[in-house]
Formats: C-alpha cells, sequence, structure tokens
C-alpha cells in the first residue's frame, strides 16, 4: 500500500510508498526529446501601454518639434537671436523620448519559439531553453523566468497589483499559464491512456499552490505514518508545512511535480540538486501507480544530466514499506543514519541509487 514518509524538515526527504504491484510507468520525457515543439508566440507590452507610448512619442517627439520648426520658418515662433540652440534643444529632447520611448515601451518583447523562451528587455536580452527551465512565474517586475543557475522578467508582461488585490484575472496570469503548459507539454510525458481507466498525469506546481501541496502531504502522512509520528501526541504542522512549500515553490533549484488522476490531484514529488526531496500521494489515491510514476519521472529527470552518478534520498527506518518499495526500484541503503528534525526524532536513513545511464568504470 502507498505510504508516505514526508515530513516537514528543510533540506530533507520524506517519501511515499506504492503499491505493492507497481504500474506501469510513464515515461519522462528529457530535454534531449524533442518530438514536441510548442507554437510559435511573442508578446508585446499590453495595448493600453502601446498606445500611450505611442501617443506620447507621436506628441513630444514628433508635433512639438515639427511645430517648432514651422513657427520658426514662418516667423509664427521667435525666440530672439537663439532660434538655432532653441530648435537644437527641442530636437534633442525630441530624440531623447522617441529613444526611450521606443526602447521602454515597443522594443520589449517575449517570444516562445521552438524549444526556447526569449526575453528581450529595454536593455538585455535573455536566452532560456525549456529544457533548462524550473520556475515560470508572475513577478514583481515582470514575468519571471529562470533555471537553477539564472532568472529574468519580462518587463513587458506586468502583474498590476490592483487585479491581484481583487482577484481578478489577469493578462501576465494568461501568459504565464499559456508558457507553463508549453513547458509541461515540452518536458513532461503524455499520460499513459492505453490500458488505463484512469490515467496519470503530471503537471508541474503553480506558484500560489503551497495550500494544495499542504493538503496533498497532509493526507498521505496522516495515512501511512501514524505508527511513527501518532497524530494524538503529535498534531501534524499544517503551518509549518504551508511556509516550507511556500518557500520550496520559489526555489530555483527545485522541480515540484503534481500527479493528476481523472483531473484531480493526487500525488508530488519535489527533486532538485541530485535529490528526491519529498514525495507523497494522498490517501485516496494509493495503490494505484501514482507514487511509482512520480518517482520514475523524477528519477529520469536528475540522471539526463549524465555528470550526476548517483542520487539521493531520506527515509525514516522504521518506513518498512517504504524502504522496500526503494530497493524494488533500484536504490540501496548506503548506511548514513540521523535523526529526524521533529519529535518523537525518529532516525532516518539515507538512500543512493546509481545513474544507469552511466556505465561503471572496471576495475
Amino acid at each position: 500500500m502507498p505510504l508516505t514518509v514526508d515530513r516537514p524538515v528543510p533540506e530533507k526527504i520524506g517519501f511515499e510508498m506504492t503499491a505493492t504491484k507497481p504500474a506501469e510507468a510513464i515515461p519522462f520525457r528529457h530535454a534531449a526529446s524533442r518530438d514536441i515543439v510548442p507554437p510559435a508566440r511573442t508578446w508585446r507590452t499590453s495595448r493600453g501601454t502601446l498606445v500611450l507610448v505611442s501617443c506620447l512619442m507621436l506628441v513630444v517627439g514628433l508635433a512639438i518639434p515639427a511645430a517648432a520648426v514651422i513657427g520658426l520658418a514662418t516667423g509664427v515662433t521667435a525666440f530672439g537671436g537663439r532660434q538655432l540652440p532653441v530648435l537644437a534643444i527641442i530636437s534633442s529632447l525630441a530624440v531623447v523620448v522617441l529613444f526611450f520611448g521606443w526602447r521602454l515601451g515597443i522594443h520589449p518583447r517575449l517570444t516562445l519559439s521552438g524549444d526556447e523562451i526569449r526575453i528581450v528587455n529595454p536593455f538585455r536580452r535573455h536566452r532560456f531553453d525549456l529544457a533548462d527551465i524550473t520556475i515560470i512565474r508572475p513577478g514583481r517586475d515582470g514575468l519571471l523566468v529562470g533555471t537553477a543557475d539564472r532568472q529574468a522578467e519580462a518587463w513587458c508582461v506586468q502583474l498590476p497589483l490592483a487585479a491581484v488585490r481583487s482577484g481578478r484575472p489577469t493578462r501576465a496570469g494568461r501568459i504565464c499559464e499559456e508558457l507553463q503548459n508549453a513547458w509541461e507539454s515540452y518536458r513532461l510525458p503524455e499520460p499513459q491512456t492505453e490500458g488505463a481507466d484512469d490515467p496519470i498525469r503530471l503537471r508541474f506546481a503553480r506558484a500560489g499552490e503551497e495550500q494544495l501541496l499542504t493538503e496533498l502531504e497532509r493526507s498521505a502522512s496522516l495515512a501511512t505514518l501514524g505508527h511513527i509520528f501518532p497524530p494524538a501526541d503529535h498534531p501534524y504542522p499544517t503551518d509549518e508545512v504551508r511556509r516550507r512549500w511556500s518557500e520550496v515553490l520559489n526555489d530555483r533549484a527545485r522541480l515540484t511535480l503534481i500527479a493528476e488522476v481523472a483531473g484531480e490531484p493526487a500525488g508530488y514529488a519535489c527533486y532538485g540538486q541530485q535529490v528526491v526531496h519529498h514525495l507523497g500521494v494522498a490517501a485516496a489515491f494509493q495503490r494505484r501507480g501514482v507514487g511509482t510514476t512520480l518517482l520514475r519521472a523524477a528519477e529520469d529527470d536528475l540522471f539526463a544530466d549524465l555528470e550526476t552518478g548517483e542520487i539521493g534520498l531520506w527515509v525514516l527506518k522504521d518506513n518498512d514499506t517504504a524502504r522496500a518499495f526503494y530497493i524494488a526500484a533500484g536504490w540501496t541503503e548506503s548506511g548514513e543514519s540521523h535523526t529526524a528534525e521533529f519529535p518523537p526524532y525518529p532516525p532516518e536513513i539515507k538512500m543512493l541509487r546509481r545513474n544507469p545511464h552511466v556505465a561503471r568504470r572496471g576495475r
């Protein structure tokens, strides 16, 4: 029976137990598989911003200098003996307005093309391969796109604070959703439909889904870890888990998957930096291959980097079902252990798995 050992321990790992009869796992589409290429799209600043900037450029950058030139030519406007210097100043200001109006309002754009996202800001360009992206979400200064090593915010896609406070749908939210869907279509496997009554679909967790992840983890933990953390003595730390998930969703070094069955969230897996950090399946969806699919997806993504020779996880020592599951999946116990961070401080052991894509060196 699937069992979770996920606990709210920052930088530590807790894991779900899969079905005793493992389901056929969905193959994980890694970056090297480029059979699905999202259609090209380009977004610029909002229509209102474009109209405002264009009007400013037309009036300040063109109309005023033109009026000054006409006035001087017809004698309607006179600046004493300083006609040429004044006209030069007006023309210089017009050039500045035209340049910055174009550079700040019209030039910025966000493009989804082939297997990459390109961000053109007023004075800098950024390119992100869909295979390397770990986060896409609305940011403080534009739509945030990032990898484990770097990030950039697209100036042309701003998130209006008034709309956020009122709960209204935003342009930034729609664009973010479209980019996330393209990212998932490129990196994640299609749901397995052949021979499956309820296919398991994987997607990346969205910003703001810490409450959903908390509920999934709570369901998994309460269903399977009562013998280790008796609820009467150790109530589930909901607030701490929610805070931890909020931090995880903003951590560019980690990816969080959510598994859905028949459109319902069923489980989660968080991984990154050669570690599977968290994995669990809600009580109602255990013994249906969800844990197997999540674990295989995390492994395949971590092992896709051939420089990764080994990955690790921590599991509670007294979670015999979880340990047996990981051993059956190719993991081995390292002999390293420590105590869990929360009472009653049960021991955890470290498990390792070698990269099956890297040939072992002979002696």
